[in-house]
């Protein structure tokens, strides 16, 4: 005969008839067995008065909120929806100054009458361009990949060394091809022959080292890091200027390009963020710089006819801007204005992917 004292059997398979007149009996405790439960954690502990068995923590509790994913974070969603807009607007900004700069007469006109006031505006510093240039080649880039793997291996962050890379390869690889088998500056009549030099390589190497940079380094270097590499890629894009190498928009779209990569594939941390309010001050004397851009350009090309945009000496505008030197003063302020607010924009985007 079965013991009585026996306790049910809890298997939901069992057939209903069994226990329907029965009462659940409780299992007898003994020394022996409340030891051993004791000894097993108590995994049968919290059994309730009619035997039902106790959920599986790592499996949630009944009615739990689920754990919470990135994509209900409302702080991640913002962030994200800021990369993909900064994304899209690099993109878009890239496309619209190409054009207007190789395919259109006046973008012609203005994009080199910028350059042109640049080199006349800087003749006392041409060493210093020359310096600033030359430091762009094959081995101080192997030095600074290098580098760019030292600090992301010293943070244990391989992954992180490689988003970096990656868009260091990626942008480097898009400007070469952009500029060598896709954009074309057809002669429109307005400037000298000359072939189309956009995107600037020697800005895009410059750039993309600076945002590595800025994507590996640790908390407290990132501020210094993102304003040391802003104040780079500006005397890059400044100085390939002064050579007369690239025109404004060469420079602008090579940003962008760079710009697009980077956060594209930087990540998105949500750590603590030291010296956050600088990267406010950045936005601000970007948009003061833009402001700076728009009313130089307008002011140096004041009275400006297109008439006057035809091939002459030099790169085509060198006797308007003869006329009233003070013109090549103020369009090179405007040209390193425009260059220096866009890299400082884009810097900051990447920046302010890491921190709260």
């Amino acid at each position: 005969m079965d013991d009585p004292n026996l306790a049910l059997p809890s298997d939901p398979s069992v057939d209903e008839s069994y226990t329907k007149s029965s009462r659940p009996a409780r299992p007898r405790s003994s020394s022996s067995g409340g030891a051993n439960a004791r000894g097993r954690g108590g995994a049968e502990a919290g059994e309730g008065s009619a035997g039902a068995a106790q959920p599986d923590p790592s499996r949630g509790a009944p009615g739990a909120p689920a754990s919470p994913s990135l994509t209900s974070d409302a702080w991640y969603r913002r962030q994200l929806a800021r990369r993909l807009g900064g994304v899209v607007t690099c993109l878009v900004l890239t496309a619209l100054i190409a054009h207007l700069a190789l395919a259109t007469a006046p973008g012609q006109v203005v994009d080199t009458i910028l350059m042109e006031g640049t080199m006349r505006s800087a003749r006392h510093y041409e060493g210093f361009s020359m310096l600033i240039t030359g430091l762009v080649s094959v081995p101080v880039m192997v030095i600074a990949g290098a580098a760019v793997a030292l600090v992301a291996a010293a943070r244990r962050r391989p992954t992180l060394a490689g988003r970096a890379l990656g868009a260091v390869v990626g942008a480097n690889i898009t400007t070469q091809i952009l500029k060598d088998y896709i954009l074309t500056r057809p002669n429109l009549g307005v400037t000298t022959g000359a072939g189309n030099s956009l995107p600037s390589g020697h800005t895009t190497v410059a750039v993309t080292i600076s945002l590595a940079l800025v994507v590996v380094a640790p908390k407290l270097s990132r501020s210094p890091s993102a304003w040391l590499g802003w104040a780079w890629t500006a005397l890059m894009g400044v100085s390939v200027m002064m050579e007369g190498w690239h025109r404004p928009a060469d420079v602008i779209t090579a940003v962008l390009i760079a710009g697009a990569w980077a956060l594209a594939l930087s990540p998105i941390e949500r750590r603590p963020r030291h010296g956050a309010h600088v990267q406010r001050i950045m936005v601000w004397i970007s948009l003061g710089l833009l402001a700076l851009a728009l009313v130089a350009t307008v002011a140096g090309l004041w009275g400006f006819s297109m008439s006057a945009a035809s091939p002459g000496s030099g790169y085509g505008f060198e006797d308007f801007l003869q006329i009233r030197p003070w013109r090549s003063l103020v369009l090179g302020v405007a040209a390193v204005a425009w260059v220096s607010a866009v890299c400082g924009l884009v810097m900051h985007e990447v920046d302010r992917l890491a921190g709260q």
